[in-house]
């Protein structure tokens, strides 16, 4: 189960907010597959807690487009659709080459590539240890450091909005075995070249091909 963990000045979870994060997180990391069923009930005896914040959660789960709610039906997960891969990973390739052009125009890849340096050994270490939680977290971590190198917020907000995708779509990609795995930390340390180097056009080359055979 995931927990919420919290700093003494971060404010304790209402019970909705828990059973929003339990629930997401078993939608990105693939536990909950589209088309599958959401028991109210079971998921609020599991949780220790009552139908109602679970509902809430439900809710705000489907205002988001991860579940649909048919009515005598429940809750079910949303299946990607047909074009979401497409229009994830076109979105993702403008955003995080314009990053590194930026940097590269701004001479601040030093600074990116320490910073990418850094999720690549997280990733590593996850790896090695077999936590494809963690590993699908840095990976994340990664490309978001890339769209984030342009320094424009209103950018940031929207990788925000597909990363949580991203995220799905790289859990399954994992789960096809260490071979896969290996081949995306390899990538990941190419592209950290290209950057270093300005090679932009290079760069955005390998993250297509990256997220054509990866994501």
């Amino acid at each position: 189960m995931h927990i919420l963990y919290t700093t003494p000045h971060t404010p304790k979870p209402s019970a909705a907010d828990t059973v929003h994060a339990v629930l997401k997180a078993r939608i990105l990391d693939g536990e909950l597959a589209g088309g599958d069923m959401v028991g109210e009930q079971a998921l609020a005896d599991e949780l220790g807690v009552s139908r109602t914040p679970v509902r809430e959660a439900i809710g705000r789960l489907q205002a988001e487009g991860w579940l649909r709610v048919h009515p005598r039906r429940g809750a079910v997960v949303t299946p990607a659709s047909p074009t979401e891969r497409q229009d994830v990973l076109d979105a993702r390739i403008l955003l995080e080459t314009y990053g590194v052009r930026t940097a590269v125009a701004r001479g601040t890849t030093d600074t990116l590539t320490a910073r990418l340096h850094e999720h690549l050994d997280s990733q590593r270490r996850a790896q090695s240890a077999g936590d494809l939680d963690a590993s699908t977290e840095a990976d994340a971590d990664f490309h978001s450091a890339l769209a984030a190198a342009a320094g424009n917020g209103v950018l940031d907000g929207a990788f925000a909005m597909i990363r949580d995708r991203h995220k799905r779509m790289t859990a399954r990609a994992l789960w096809r075995g260490e071979d896969i795995g290996r081949q995306v930390l390899e990538d990941h340390e190419q592209l950290i070249r290209l950057v270093g180097t300005g090679d932009c056009d290079g760069f955005a080359t390998a993250l297509a091909e990256h997220l054509r055979v990866h994501a």
